[in-house]
């Protein structure tokens, strides 16, 4: 083992930390909330009005999100992406007036 210096162990000795003010100090790093993202969907095609509501929470990844659609667990990680994709296939067009006419 080296033989350490006086130089060295005077400069590695324990000393307090400076106070910094309150001006100086960082800002608290942001951290997302719980609820990222909902989307409320109304729909009005069949008999009576209905209206559905898709929650994504936060997850341990960035990129995805847990997914609850009316109160009940739908996925429990999924991208944006995915969940506009089912949004779409789920709620499919309606063929007009004309297309059944002959």
């Amino acid at each position: 083992m080296y033989r350490r210096t006086k130089k060295y162990a005077a400069r590695s000795q324990w000393r307090p930390r400076q106070e910094i003010p309150d001006d100086d100090q960082r800002p608290p790093r942001w951290q997302p909330p719980d609820l990222r993202r909902r989307i409320t969907i109304e729909d009005f095609d069949g008999a009576e009005p209905m209206t559905h509501v898709i929650e994504l929470h936060k997850t341990t990844r960035i990129d995805t999100y847990r997914a609850v659609v009316d109160g009940r667990e739908w996925k429990a990680r999924i991208g944006w992406s995915r969940v506009l994709d089912g949004l779409r296939r789920s709620m499919p067009r309606i063929a007009s007036e004309r297309a059944s006419t002959p």
